[in-house]
Parts: structure tokens; sequence; C-alpha cells
């Protein structure tokens, strides 16, 4: 007893909680730049705002084959994005560990893209990369202000609906996927669900997260329309053949149920029985054959990871800027930086495939503190406050949390906005600590 009661008073500790444990003083509250703000406020049409943007992220490739081509043009994903932070609930604001965080890494995306632009690089390609980036910080922002978590929840499971029936139909009655998608060994792969999006692994991290909603909101609510969405979920995202979606999935729920409760451990054996179908399991292996790892190391995954590091090593404080190594934005404006990889500008794959290398290279040593800061602090505080209420839609966002932790391991998320902002306004619903 002595032994636990000298370790919590430690330095190491006391240090730690001052890292990430939230604490009772709140910097925002009462502030004048809060109430100034304050105008603006209208919860319900930030709502219907946020829910707009993800509407026009998620169904833009349809909008401009029904010929509404000006929608691609306008951004208006990013437009109403900006629009539900104007109207949120500034009072409902909260400096917590894992705010904080997020407004330090935007503070060295904006300084690492000055250096960045005064070294050359494009200011277009700068501007975009700090867009794509901060909008998962305000998205977070804006959701933590609403009160009703089920209403958001319900709001993007609706608007979800429509892309899991083209993603069922895709999986079983759509065209042969592209052999991009598949290795040549995958000979028992169709084709894979994609959505409206170009590529299935962004379909695959958004049902990732959706499913993740519906399930801990049915065993919240125990309504069957929760149940019965979950379904249809767990089918598109088998479809999408996504691995790094499957994983984070895996993950995030088996570690927030056992949180619940130790003994569903006893359940876990169940998820060997998806090993039955014959697709997942070719899907899964493959991953350990001699041939798919000797593809990614010459121009798959281990060598981007292997090209990240690289590039990191050659701006490791604060990066080579937001948006110029590693994912789509880089490739538009040609970055000069894949100049600085291991083969002299010849890149293999041009994503790094990992959003923690990503950050790491275009923001540094300090931009990944700051994300891994607010990571482990969101789900520390979270943790904390589930454990009073025990509320099963904490519990869901946590499950969010590590899953995408772990997604992130594999894919650029960020460089999506239609994940990005789920993802951020999802786990900006467990900032307010109110079930």
């Amino acid at each position: 007893m002595k032994i636990s009661y000298n370790f919590k008073k430690s330095k190491t500790v006391r240090f730690l909680t001052w890292l990430f444990i939230d604490g009772e003083k709140d910097l925002f509250k009462d502030s004048k730049l809060i109430g100034l703000l304050s105008r603006f406020n209208n919860g319900k049409l930030s709502m219907a705002c946020i829910g707009l943007a993800l509407a026009c992220l998620w169904y833009e490739s349809l909008f401009t084959r029904l010929g509404v081509s000006w929608v691609e043009g306008f951004n208006l994903g990013a437009i109403f994005l900006l629009l539900a932070l104007l109207f949120c609930d500034k009072q409902r604001l909260r400096s917590t560990r894992a705010t904080i965080y997020l407004l330090l890494f935007v503070l060295s995306v904006i300084i690492s893209g000055l250096l960045a632009a005064i070294n050359g690089l494009e200011t277009g390609m700068i501007l975009t990369g700090i867009m794509l980036l901060s909008q998962f910080v305000l998205a977070f922002i804006v959701a933590s202000t609403y009160k009703s978590k089920l209403v958001f929840i319900n709001v993007i499971l609706l608007l979800s609906v429509p892309l899991l029936l083209v993603g069922v139909f895709q999986g079983f009655w759509g065209d042969p996927t592209s052999k991009l998608w598949v290795s040549g060994v995958e000979t028992l792969i169709d084709a894979r669900a994609f959505g409206f999006f170009g590529s299935p692994n962004v379909m695959g991290s958004l049902i990732m997260i959706t499913s993740i909603m519906a399930l801990f909101a049915f065993l919240d609510k125990k309504k069957w329309y929760y149940l019965v969405f979950e379904i249809l979920a767990l089918i598109v995202i088998v479809l999408t053949f996504s691995r790094s979606a499957w994983l984070g999935l895996v993950v995030g729920v088996i570690i927030a149920l056992l949180i619940k409760n130790w003994r569903m451990v006893l359940l876990a054996p169940l998820g060997l029985l998806a090993l039955l179908i014959p697709s997942i399991r070719q899907r899964l292996f493959v991953s350990f054959s001699q041939e798919y790892l000797v593809d990614a190391a010459l121009d798959g995954r281990t060598w981007a990871f292997n090209n990240a590091i690289e590039i990191f090593k050659t701006s490791p404080i604060l990066g080579t800027g937001p948006g110029s190594y590693g994912g789509q934005t880089a490739i538009y404006y040609n970055s000069p930086i894949y100049l600085r990889s291991m083969q002299s500008g010849y890149v293999a794959l041009p994503y790094t495939d990992n959003q923690w290398l990503q950050v790491l290279a275009q923001i540094g040593v300090v931009g990944f503190i700051c994300v891994g800061g607010f990571f482990v602090s969101h789900f520390v505080n979270n943790l904390k406050q589930y454990k009073k209420s025990g509320s099963y839609l904490s519990l869901g966002i946590m499950a969010a949390v590590i899953a995408v932790i772990v997604n992130e391991i594999f894919s650029n998320i960020w460089e999506f906005g239609a994940i990005s902002v789920l993802s951020g306004a999802y786990l900006g619903l467990g900032n307010n600590y109110e079930v």
C-alpha cells in the first residue's frame, strides 16, 4: 500500500497527469472571445451544416454524374464545415487536453507551412495541405459542442444508408475489381465495394466508424434499427476487403468490450468464423505470402514506409510542410520533396499508406507529438468518464479512438475529407463528457 501511495505521489505520475488528464479549470469558460463568437450560436443549424458537409464529401462524385458539376469546384464540404463551426454553441467549448493538443497541432502545421513557403514550395499545395489536416480538428471542435450524442449519431447513420446499399450492390453484382486493388494471387475476389469514392479502403475506413457507432448505440438503447444497420455495415465492410478497416474495427471493439467486462475475451474465438469464408481467408493470408512481402519491399507499403523515414530525416523537427509528401496533394502539385527520397525522386508508391508517417514527414516530430498527445489524452479522459457513467456511447467513442489509431497505421485517412470529418466529429462527441 505504501509503495502504491508513493507511486501515485511521484513526480512521474504528476507529470503524466499534467500531460494527459483534464483538470477542473477551463480556459475557454467566460472568455470574452467565446462570448463574442456566441452571437451566432445555433446548435441545430450547426448540426445540419456538418451533416451537409458529410453529404457533399460522401456523394460528390454522384452529384457530378448527375450533372451537378459545380459541386466539385466549390468544395462545398469544407464550406459547410466552416458554417457548422460558425453556428456551433461556443459556450459549450471546453479546453480539454485533447482540444489543446489539437490546437497546438494546427499551430505546428501553420508554422511548418510558413517555413515550407519560405523554402520555395508551392503555396497552393501548402494551403491545401493545411486544409486537409485542419478538417479533422474543425469537425472535432464542432461536434464537441453538441449536447446529444445520439441525435448526431442518428444523423450520420441515416446519411450513410445509401452508401451501404451501393456497397452491397457493388460487392455482389458490381463490375470486376481493378487489378490495382488486388494482388495477382487473390483469385477469389471478384469485386470490392468502393461506394462513390476512388478507393475501397476509403469506403472501408468510413464504414469502420459508422459500424462502431451503430453497434454501441444498439448496446446502449437496444433499438432494432441499430442492429439492422450494424448487420448491413458488417456485410459492406467485408465486401470492401479493406484489411486496415477490418483490423481497426476488430481491435477497437475488442478493447472496448474488454474494458466493459474482461470476461468477454471468451467470445473472441467467434471472430475466427470469418476465416470459413474463402475470400476473407485468402485476403488475410496473402499478406504473409512470400510474393506479397517481396512486392511490398520493392514497390509497396514496406518501400513507402522506408522512404517516408528517409524524407523525415531531411526535416525532422517541423517536417517538409503540409501537403508536401505522401498523398494526393503532393502528387497533384508534383512536390519536389519526392526528390529527397531513397532513389533520387523515383517513387514506387507515392502514398505513405500510413497517416502517422505522413504527419511525421510533413509536420515533423512536433506535429507527431501533438497528434499522439491528442489520442492518448482523449482516450484516457474518456475512460475516466466512462467509469463514472457506464455509458455504451462513451465506450463506443473509445473503440473508435483505437480503431482510428490502428487504421492510420495502414491508411492516409486525413487525406480524405470523407473520413477525416466523420472520424473527427465522432471523437468530438466524447469531448464534452456528457452522457
